[in-house]
């Protein structure tokens, strides 16, 4: 499979399940996600979905609600794209962004207690 092919199918995979999250999934549990990045593997049997959701709602709810959204999900892209085979959706939480804010509170903290050189040392 060409990796272009990959990225396409894994792009029209997030539209898709972006935009039926927001219009036809009642689930409250994932009413505030946000999908932040689709991958699909080489032979496309798997898309690996990561997603944020509020820090004020509990993620283990969120979870719950996607796994229980899922097969809808996946009927949803095997009607909808031209696949042999349906991929099965994997759910992950992204704390890439968390990781990054704690990540550039430590090196202000670190400039502020003098143990970094300022930006304009650079």
């Amino acid at each position: 499979m060409s990796k272009h092919r990959q990225e396409k199918v894994a792009h029209e995979i997030m539209r898709m399940l972006s935009m039926a999250l927001i219009e036809d999934v009642k689930d409250p549990r994932v009413f505030d996600v946000t999908l932040t990045d689709v991958r699909v593997s080489a032979d496309l049997s798997i898309a690996s979905v990561r997603y944020l959701c509020p820090k004020d709602v509990d993620r283990n709810e969120v979870a719950i609600g996607l796994e229980k959204v899922r097969p809808y999900l996946r009927s949803l892209i095997g009607d909808r794209l031209e696949l042999r085979r349906v991929p099965n959706i994997n759910f992950y939480y992204d704390d890439a962004y968390e990781k990054g804010a704690e990540m550039s509170q430590l090196l202000a903290r670190l400039r502020a207690e003098g143990q970094m050189g300022s930006d304009d040392d650079r």
